[in-house]
């Protein structure tokens, strides 16, 4: 194309022959129905204005997406362009390269190793597509890196359509339901590693099948902001130098098979905001105490562990929390009334555990919440009147306690109310007024 077709008409010699060569290699290498047709019929790339379409006679840095400085290229933007095919390892001839975004396409095959050779690589968002093997040792070479994004590999349901009409669907391998399930991404991905990308940021790499366990040389991450590695296959324990990550405020572990307990000084971590480590019965022990200095705190998971112990009245100091869920575990005590300063919760999960007592009047003045779960523990006594202060509920399940007394008039307060499960709760007596006020009911038992 380049030496017959091409409008430019460029001579072996040109500043930018290379990289035009290569883009053009990576739109011959990639199929999509989605681009449009232009030069060769037989190649079908995006018009979004025929003056820069692909493949069109105009310089490169005018084509679609491209972004170039002082006319070398820097960043390439193909989010969402249902391309289909492997990444071409001479992507790498693009040698300042800043930016590669292809999130959402059907890319399929391993990530050429020939990317650790972009030095100056700072964005690398492969997000969203059908990738298979492992990291390649060289891409942790990549010291400038910031942001790595190889997100849903696997279990990824979404179809591109080649330029022949054919549906590919990267749920499958190569996106062929013959070859079977894709499985994403594997091999070790938190190990020592890791530790060489020292302008890393941002990285996240869940739904992959990902394994090994977590290096303590993480602590060498000094400018980390979000670790997101949930749905993966990491073992071992949560390494105590994680602890050092000053500047993180995202963790996300989730439904991996994590072991061992929660760091005691996790409260060092005073920008963290969203902590999810849920899913892991080997996680054990009790709430570290500086838990509850973490003040920036608004997304709390630790559900579906086997963690015991109660909820400290420390619980006061996380003001700023959203979502708090320590369901499917082995809590005991009470709740405590300094529940109450948790004044923008919206979601509380305490079910399932081994907690008893009576609800403390605190809790009925959280105002903000929507999304209530006590059930499958060992409450007592009544469901005070005051349950109709909370009026933005839309979920409330109190079933499989031991409550006594009758169901609250007031219930009919909470008009956004859509779940009601109160069914062997202990709970007794006549169906108040109020039940039939609540007009956007859809499940309710009794």
């Amino acid at each position: 194309w380049i030496l017959d077709e091409d409008g430019m008409g460029l001579d072996f010699n040109a500043r930018n022959f290379i990289q035009r060569y290569t883009l053009a290699l990576l739109a011959y290498s990639l199929d999509s129905q989605a681009w449009g047709v232009t030069g060769d019929e037989t190649v079908n790339l995006r018009v979004v204005e025929s003056n820069f379409s692909w493949l069109s006679s105009v310089d490169e840095c005018s084509w679609y997406n491209v972004t170039c400085t002082s006319g070398v290229v820097t960043g390439l933007w193909l989010d969402e362009y249902s391309l289909i095919g492997t990444i071409p390892p001479e992507i790498s001839r693009l040698v300042q390269l800043n930016f590669i975004s292809f999130r959402r396409n059907c890319l399929y095959g391993t990530i050429p190793s020939e990317m650790g050779q972009l030095s100056t690589l700072t964005y690398l968002r492969l997000q969203e597509n059908a990738l298979s093997g492992t990291v390649p040792d060289s891409i942790f070479g990549l010291s400038a890196l910031e942001i790595l994004y190889l997100q849903y590999q696997y279990n990824n349901d979404w179809a591109c359509t080649r330029s022949s009409g054919e549906v590919v669907n990267i749920y499958f391998s190569e996106g062929d339901a013959t070859n079977g399930m894709n499985l994403g991404l594997i091999g070790k991905i938190l190990d020592d590693n890791l530790a060489n990308l020292t302008s890393l940021r941002d990285i996240r790499v869940g739904y992959n099948h990902f394994s090994g366990t977590i290096s303590p040389k993480i602590s060498h991450l000094e400018n980390l902001g979000i670790l997101r590695a949930e749905n993966n296959k990491i073992r071992g324990s949560i390494p105590d130098e994680i602890t050092m990550l000053e500047n993180i405020s995202e963790i996300w572990l989730q439904d991996n098979y994590i072991t061992g307990e929660i760091p005691q000084n996790v409260g060092a971590m005073k920008n963290l905001e969203n902590l999810k480590i849920s899913g892991h019965r080997g996680l054990v022990g009790t709430l570290p105490p500086s838990l509850f200095e973490l003040s920036n705190l608004e997304f709390l998971y630790l559900n579906g562990n086997s963690l015991i112990g109660s909820v400290s009245e420390n619980i006061r100091q996380l003001t700023k929390l959203i979502d708090f869920r320590i369901n499917d575990n082995s809590f005991n005590g009470t709740i405590p009334d300094a529940i109450q300063f948790c004044q923008e919760l919206e979601i509380l999960d305490f079910s399932h555990n081994d907690l008893s007592g009576t609800l403390p009047s605190g809790l009925f003045k959280l105002s903000t919440l929507q999304y209530f779960y006590l059930r499958a523990n060992s409450f007592t006594g009544s469901i005070s009147e005051d349950i109709g202060q909370l009026t933005k509920l839309i979920h409330l399940l109190v079933d499989e306690n031991k409550f006594n007394g009758t169901i609250p008039n007031s219930i009919g307060l909470c008009q956004d109310l859509e779940k009601l499960h109160l069914q062997e709760s202990g709970l007794h007596g006549t169906l108040p007024d109020g039940l039939y006020d609540l007009m956007n009911l859809q499940d309710l038992y009794l």
